[in-house]
């Protein structure tokens, strides 16, 4: 979680210096963090996940603030994590009202994958207007934390 963090403030830097953010990563971005908050209000039992809109924009200012404020909520439920946590199965409704169960560990690395998913995509469309996106390997992340950069 510290590197999806680590490679969404990249993407937050290189949008902030755009003139115009296509829309498509503005909506998949907002997509992420509400994601990943929704995610981590159903781990942890919180009845205000109706509120979250996966697929709304939300404006620049305020995705920023919630994926900060997102990240430092996983952090800190990740700090003390248990195994019997990790295993356990979590029972939820989808937003088709489809029940499910899935386990915790599952979720994690679902939440860390669809967001790396969706930078790609974000990456394929600052392409497409002849802009670098931000290189956000893990390997240069792993890097950085060991300042071989």
């Amino acid at each position: 979680y510290a590197y999806n963090q680590w490679a969404n403030e990249r993407y937050f830097s290189v949008c902030k210096e755009l003139p115009h953010v296509p829309e498509r990563i503005h909506l998949l971005f907002s997509h992420v963090v509400a994601a990943q908050q929704l995610w981590l209000k159903r781990i942890l039992g919180e009845e205000d996940i109706a509120s979250i809109h996966i697929w709304k924009t939300i404006p620049w200012e305020e995705l920023h603030i919630l994926s900060r404020e997102t990240h430092l909520r996983w952090m800190n439920y990740l700090e003390d994590i248990t195994e019997n946590e990790l295993n356990r199965l979590l029972s939820y409704v989808n937003f088709q009202q489809k029940p499910y169960k899935t386990v915790i560990s599952d979720i994690i690395i679902h939440t860390a994958n669809h967001a790396t998913y969706h930078r790609a995509q974000f990456a394929i469309s600052l392409r497409e207007q002849h802009i670098d996106p931000p290189n956000t390997d893990f390997i240069t992340f792993s890097r950085e934390l060991s300042h071989q950069l």
